[in-house]
């Protein structure tokens, strides 16, 4: 699943911040829940199995999440993987979910629908929801979490924030890091970032140093 919720809040998860999980489901202490649906219902059907919505409140969630309406009237096995993910972030949404967790679920997105996606995580952890990002992608993970626990066989090994997770050396196997310590071998002298266009600044700042 590459949605899920839980009906009670990770304990250490701080109020207001997003948590990124660089492990998998199963490292977190937590009941999880997933999502029941049938693929030959609509889209329609599917998020209007809480009595409770309303078609205005429908069309606002729709709209946040910049889905089409004209999705509804399809049937679940038709959707692509994209637009799939986002109909499970609505019925999460309609369903008052609070506590999402977002497990690998930018896989596969363009670059557009990741920043769609941040977007939209940023917005509903404003609006109260607690959100967990379980994640192999530290680039996508620095644009978003507030802090990162680190699991490696089955065990906690780090909590703080990506920045001490970079200087402490726990994780070397993303291809920036690794390139900006191969480059500082040769005295380049270049800041630990996961951010490409910071890379490029630094670059281009210590490139001007050499050229005086």
């Amino acid at each position: 699943m590459e949605i899920v919720y839980s009906n009670k809040t990770y304990d250490i998860v701080d109020d207001g911040e997003i948590l990124g999980i660089y492990g998998d489901l199963h490292n977190l202490d937590i009941p999880i829940e997933g999502i029941k649906y049938e693929e030959e219902w609509t889209v329609f059907r599917f998020l209007n199995n809480n009595p409770l919505i309303k078609k205005n409140n429908l069309d606002d969630i729709l709209s946040l999440l910049n889905i089409d309406n004209k999705l509804l009237n399809k049937k679940i096995k038709y959707l692509s993987r994209t637009d799939f993910k986002f109909i499970l972030l609505c019925y999460l949404i309609i369903n008052n979910k609070k506590n999402i967790i977002f497990d690998n679920f930018e896989i596969g997105l363009t670059y557009k629908d990741q920043k769609k996606l941040i977007n939209i995580i940023r917005r509903l952890n404003t609006d109260g929801y607690n959100i967990i990002i379980i994640s192999h992608d530290l680039v996508f993970m620095d644009k978003i979490v507030n802090k990162i626990e680190v699991y490696r066989d089955n065990k906690s090994i780090f909590y703080g924030t990506i920045d001490a997770l970079i200087r402490e050396n726990i994780i070397e196997d993303n291809s920036i890091i690794r390139f900006i310590k191969m480059a500082n071998k040769k005295n380049a002298n270049l800041e630990l970032t996961l951010d490409s266009k910071e890379l490029l600044k630094d670059i281009y700042r210590s490139v001007e140093v050499w050229d005086i």
